[in-house]
């Protein structure tokens, strides 16, 4: 594997995983509505669940990963779900300040479960690893190193653009820190949220 190939891997799926989409809204909404902690732990588990589908991809098992598909579809549903139902608890909850000893912390297990469940229920990124890979590597010829460096470098990409969306959002939170916005946030955070799970569940 060449270093060209490699930056040329890095820059597609760069552009990919900085696109909007279902991750990037979820990253977004949790990053504004529950601060920048939990919204990096869900773009981990985004990006661990990314680095199963490019490992499937690299072994040649996307046709298997077919095979096997309710398996992703359940975690896509399970994963959808739990976005709306905290999307409906936002909505519920009463305003607390962000800096607030009350308000709830959402364990970063969950958060990090929740984000690999979003990753791992898109089916149509297996698609474009497997599809992607072959034309700009020489899947052939890879090492086992050459494998591991590509894992590497998918997981880090991801998880480094969701921590960029994770801090902006949480960052801008800041400005809601009263009760009459952080109000206002609940209920328009909580309707993207539950926009963000049924979107996941419809693709």
């Amino acid at each position: 594997m060449t270093l060209f190939s490699l930056l040329a891997y890095a820059g597609a799926v760069f552009a990919a995983a900085a696109s909007p989409g279902p991750s990037m809204l979820a990253v977004i909404t949790t990053g504004v509505s529950r601060g920048a902690a939990p919204a990096i732990a869900l773009g981990i588990g985004i990006g661990l669940g990314d680095l199963v589908l490019v490992g499937l991809a690299l072994m040649g098992l996307a046709a298997v990963a077919h095979t096997v598909e309710w398996i992703f579809l359940l975690l896509k549903y399970a994963g959808a779900a739990y976005l709306i139902w905290l999307g409906f608890k936002m909505w519920r909850s009463s305003p607390q300040p962000l800096d607030s000893a009350e308000r709830p912390q959402a364990k970063p297990a969950r958060s990090v479960a929740l984000g690999a469940a979003v990753g791992l229920g898109n089916p149509k990124a297996i698609l474009f690893h497997a599809s992607i890979m072959p034309l700009i590597l020489d899947v052939k010829a890879l090492t086992v190193l050459d494998g591991l460096v590509v894992l590497g470098v998918v997981f880090c990409i991801n998880v480094g653009i969701m921590t960029f969306y994770s801090l902006a959002a949480g960052r801008s939170a800041r400005w809601f820190n009263t009760s009459g916005r952080m109000r206002w946030m609940n209920r328009v955070a909580g309707s993207a949220m539950i926009g963000t799970g049924a979107l996941i569940a419809s693709r």
